[in-house]
């Protein structure tokens, strides 16, 4: 006899009579709610400045995952080798509050609760990662399709990459830090070529093993078709991550799937994504003479010769001053800014100047940092109006600088420590003859690890990351095996 309370109806009380299966299934649609709900929320901030979209998409799915971990705790659903994780979420959350309660910028406190406009990374998001990652390691059987779902959504990114770089208007059509015009850099709608890049670069390991070890017909092209597209648009965004972390996520792939004995197969979709992996940079080497791009920093307009080149700091003021208003515009030289100078066309004077100041602001703060989403507002010197201090960032490009400038250092231990559980489960399961979906989803982790140490945290990438990494803390080799 199914329970019921009060005498109400069976259905009414459906929490009552979950089943493990039952809530298995409504974790996976959750999930997979969010990779349609972000990218058509996004598609408003491409056309005007309605910052606030992206991260109603992530509060829709995030409310619904909090409700959700709950009630996986409440029916006694989630496992004992989930609680240690969880525990350690939750002192991250309590930590997240003590900086909240501290921010800099305590004249608006909404900014480190809420995140800023556009970024929504504030102390909200930290929960709602925190339930993705719970979500993630509870969905059962249900991997294949949570990895589908994931591999759809970089698909469907890499199609609106397409129509920007054939001209649908897009805020990196031009590069104004540069004065640089017709560059036509894809974002898709994650916001920034380096988010993009970074999520296809994390998802390029699972597509690669799958298009090799998939059972099903249908699955394998799937996996086929996204390493070969994630490749191409991956090198296309003409930055560091786009191009050295693809090649590392394809390199690392191959060799797993050879070493796994895929064989001739391994090679031959290897070979496929190296192609695409080409293609991209003669792309990248022929973009100026194909959109006619031109550049205004001499005072007139000056044609671009044909040849390869890496944008990641024109890229990172682009996305933060002139897209979301986040931080100052950059002026190279002579002006007064106490954080100092760099040449924004130089890489390592870019990363240098951020990691520098960011390094400066944590030993300002090492305990509490500056408030979720604050790192932004110990570096004005000139008035309180974000846009009137140049050269100042939101964003430190390197996630575990940031996290320590923003949330302290006991903030960054713990997510050190909830990152080494996750890693030590994944590849313990992943030594005991997984499948290839296991290991796949441990090498997206891996990667996107990686690639934070010059990547940046934002709403439209990150869930994915925590969902794959909580289908590695939760994983079991008796189960996931069977």
């Amino acid at each position: 006899m199914p329970k019921t309370i009060f005498n109400t109806t069976e259905k009414s009380n459906f929490i009552l009579n979950l089943k493990t299966e039952e809530y298995h299934r409504f974790n996976l649609r959750i999930l997979l709610s969010f990779f349609v709900l972000m990218p058509v929320f996004c598609l408003p901030l491409e056309f005007s400045k309605v910052y606030s979209v992206p991260g109603m998409a992530l509060a829709i799915t995030g409310v619904f995952a909090m409700v959700f971990v709950f009630i996986g705790f409440m029916k006694l659903a989630t496992p004992k080798r989930l609680w240690l994780p969880a525990g350690i979420l939750g002192a991250m959350v309590i930590w997240g509050i003590v900086s909240v309660i501290n921010s800099y910028y305590y004249t608006f406190p909404s900014t480190a609760l809420f995140g800023a406009d556009g970024r929504s990374e504030g102390l909200l998001s930290l929960v709602f990662y925190g339930c993705f990652f719970l979500l993630g390691a509870q969905i059962g059987s249900n991997r294949h399709k949570l990895m589908n779902g994931m591999l759809l959504m970089g698909l469907a990114e890499c199609v609106w990459a397409l129509l920007q770089s054939i001209g649908i208007p897009s805020y990196y059509q031009n590069l104004e830090p540069l004065l640089l015009f017709r560059v036509f850099l894809p974002s898709g709608l994650t916001g920034s070529p380096i988010f993009l890049a970074t999520l296809l670069v994390m998802l390029e390991f699972p597509a690669l093993l799958g298009a090799v070890f998939a059972e099903e017909k249908k699955e394998r092209i799937l996996c086929l078709i996204s390493a070969v597209v994630f490749a191409l648009f991956s090198v296309r965004t003409q930055c560091l991550i786009g191009i050295c972390g693809m090649a590392l996520a394809i390199v690392s792939a191959m060799v797993c799937a050879l070493i796994r004995k895929g064989g001739k197969a391994a090679l031959v979709k290897s070979a496929s994504a190296v192609l695409a992996f080409a293609a991209g940079l003669g792309w990248c080497l022929l973009a100026p003479q194909l959109y006619g791009t031109y550049t205004r920093a001499n005072g007139t307009d000056e044609p671009v010769s044909s040849g390869q080149a890496l944008y990641d700091g024109a890229i990172m003021w682009e996305d933060s001053s002139y897209r979301l208003a986040a931080s100052g515009y950059y002026i190279a030289h002579d002006t007064n800014n106490p954080n100092g100078h760099f040449d924004i066309n130089d890489i390592g004077e870019s990363y240098g100047y951020l990691w520098d100041n960011t390094v400066d602001i944590i030993r300002e703060f090492p305990l509490v940092g500056t408030g979720p989403d604050c790192l932004v507002y110990p570096q004005m010197y000139q008035n309180m109006q974000i846009g009137s201090n140049p050269n100042v960032f939101d964003r430190a490009y390197n996630y575990y600088l940031h996290i320590a400038a923003t949330m302290g250092i006991p903030m960054l231990v713990l997510f050190v420590v909830l990152m080494g559980i996750t890693l030590l489960r994944g590849f313990r399961v992943a030594g005991k003859g997984s499948d290839w979906l296991t290991v796949g989803m441990l090498g997206g982790v891996v990667l996107y690890l990686l690639v934070m140490c010059i990547g940046s945290s934002c709403v439209t990438v990150a869930p994915l990351f925590w969902m794959l990494a909580g289908c590695c803390a939760g994983a079991e080799p008796a189960k996931d095996n069977a």
